[in-house]
């Protein structure tokens, strides 16, 4: 139950379609038309997805009072599948055969009959079809979800593809409503599309902030060389603007060592730490990935070897501060990924179970808030005239790392 309790993971999802009103009646009874029973029938190879109340896998109890806080709902998406181990059913196939072997006439042992076979087969899966009715094999997924009427925007903890798609399908077909998710490049086309500058989109690329590793000679199985002044990120085939988030893991790294933390916002100043995790890979798919643990990640030698040898972040742990409030979390830049979001205990004890979501949602929306204004003014700065002097900068951040000061040796 993240949203109402506990560390919070999310993607975002934008919202298409008029939101629900939640004093009618009717939306409550769309969602209990599409929520799942208990142990409702199901197949190996099929999904079965519905929603829930959000408390638990099995909540179904649809109304205001239990789903409904400030600008939005909090629902629960339910997928479930059935997967066999292949252990399971190779042993119930041979149980199935050595009921059917049979004592040879002429002395020479046992032997199984050529129709046995495939009836020792069919015993098997009907044994497995009457155990998967009985709710065996069975592996419910439970995903709680915050959908925020006022922002078009849902927060949930859905990343394979294929639950994105049945999420989808289950939005469309019970209340009529579009998502999407949103990466890090479809966040900044959003932002570049409400300055009127979509154009300035497609011709974004990413850019070296060091030398390429040293990988770039070889030749591939092709024949092929790659660019050493055009970084690849393999990692962001599927959308290339991607590496935007990326860029902006570099950025808010850069204003840590440079700026103190401080990141100047259009709504107020942020401070930032980056801590305890950092992934790096390598910006052109060459000399694979970096990953550091522990205490000041981005203070140790070999992390300052990494990047001046084209490794890029990857993910970061980040301790997020604004308005006198602490969040902690880990941040995967080209997915725009937030897990193990660490929200601040409040002040005073809530009153009441409703009153401490409201107050999680709260400083939820606070945190969010502060990610997205940072990216914003990356993504602004990524799009104007400044960012040259911007990126002349960081590459010279970039070049004197493990020089400018005192590194943390490795195991320190």
């Amino acid at each position: 139950m993240p949203f109402r309790s506990g560390a919070i993971t999310y993607r975002r999802f934008n919202v298409t379609g008029d939101a629900p009103d939640l004093l009618d009646a009717k939306f409550f009874e769309a969602l209990r038309e599409h929520a799942l029973g208990e142990l409702e029938p199901i197949k190996p190879g099929e999904m079965h997805v519905g929603w829930t109340a959000g408390r638990h896998l099995f909540d179904r109890s649809f109304d205001y009072e239990r789903v409904g806080f400030g600008s939005g709902v909090m629902l629960g998406f339910r997928a479930d599948t059935v997967r066999i181990p292949p252990e399971i059913k190779k042993a119930y196939v041979a149980m199935a055969e050595d009921a059917r072997l049979q004592v040879s006439k002429d002395g020479g042992g046992a032997f199984l009959p050529r129709t046995a076979k495939k009836e020792a087969r069919e015993d098997a899966l009907r044994r497995i079809d009457d155990e998967i009715s009985e709710g065996r094999y069975r592996r419910p997924k439970h995903t709680p979800i915050w959908w925020d009427f006022s922002k078009s925007t849902m927060y949930a903890s859905v990343s394979n593809d294929i639950e994105v798609q049945a999420m989808r399908r289950l939005m469309l077909d019970s209340l009529g409503i579009t998502i999407a998710p949103r990466s890090a490049g479809t966040l900044a086309l959003d932002i570049i599309a409400a300055k009127g500058r979509t154009n300035d989109y497609g011709d974004l690329r990413a850019q070296p902030l060091s030398s390429a590793p040293p990988e770039i000679e070889l030749a591939r199985e092709d024949g092929t060389r790659a660019s050493a002044d055009r970084p690849e990120l393999p990692w962001t085939a599927t959308e290339p603007q991607d590496f935007l988030g990326n860029l902006f893991l570099f950025w808010l790294w850069w204003h840590c060592d440079t700026q103190e933390g401080l990141v100047e916002t259009a709504d107020g100043d942020v401070s930032i730490v980056i801590d305890k995790t950092l992934d790096l890979e390598c910006a052109w798919g060459l000399s694979g990935r970096t990953g550091m643990r522990g205490d000041a990640p981005t203070r140790r030698a070999e992390t300052a070897r990494a990047v001046q040898l084209g490794k890029w972040p990857r993910k970061i742990g980040l301790t997020v501060s604004q308005f006198g409030r602490v969040w902690e979390c880990t941040l995967q830049g080209d997915r725009f990924e937030v897990s193990g979001l660490k929200l601040p205990k409040p002040e005073d004890k809530p009153q009441s179970i409703r009153a401490a979501i409201e107050e999680r949602l709260d400083s939820f929306a606070t945190f969010d808030a502060a990610l997205m204004s940072m990216y914003r003014t990356f993504v602004e700065l990524r799009c104007s005239p400044a960012w040259d002097s911007c990126r002349a900068d960081m590459r010279n951040w970039v070049s004197e790392l493990g020089a400018t000061r005192k590194m943390v040796a490795v195991g320190a």
